[in-house]
């Protein structure tokens, strides 16, 4: 469904990013908790929202989550992403609050995708020579 040899590769060793980027390497959802006050952040900044401390650690959090909200793409708008429809979608995670992670939600047809399902992350490698892996969002299976 997705040309993933297309997608452009962002700057991999960002500083603010390349603590996620190893995490999704090793197939680990990676994301900032506050040294602070223990809040947990997701995009990366370099102060707390809650605190204002400095202070950070990247931590592994349970790549589970919820869909919070989506849309269905029905023309190919991106490099790597020319098969259409696809659904991409924010999904709110289970084991920390108020962190919401986007990713394109597959193994559902575009049309049953609803906001509330349970959705699990994929580790998918990605890039002209698979230098990176994206986090593609599943519906979990029932029992697991």
């Amino acid at each position: 469904m997705f040309d993933l040899d297309q997608i452009p590769v962002p700057d991999l060793s960002d500083p603010n990013f390349a603590p996620f980027w190893e995490g999704t390497r090793k197939h680990e959802l990676k994301i900032q908790k506050c040294g602070g006050c223990e809040t947990h952040r997701w995009p990366p900044r370099i102060t707390c929202r809650n605190c204002r401390s400095t202070e950070v650690e990247w931590v592994a959090v349970d790549p589970r989550g919820t869909l919070y909200t989506f849309t269905t793409v029905g023309r190919p708008t991106a490099k790597g992403f020319s098969s259409t429809p696809y659904t991409v979608g924010f999904i709110a995670l289970d084991s920390v609050v108020n962190v919401r992670i986007i990713g394109n939600v597959v193994d559902v047809d575009s049309a049953a995708v609803k906001i509330g399902m349970s959705l699990s992350a994929r580790f998918v490698p990605a890039g002209p020579n698979d230098e990176m892996t994206l986090i593609h969002w599943s519906p979990t299976s029932v029992g697991a």
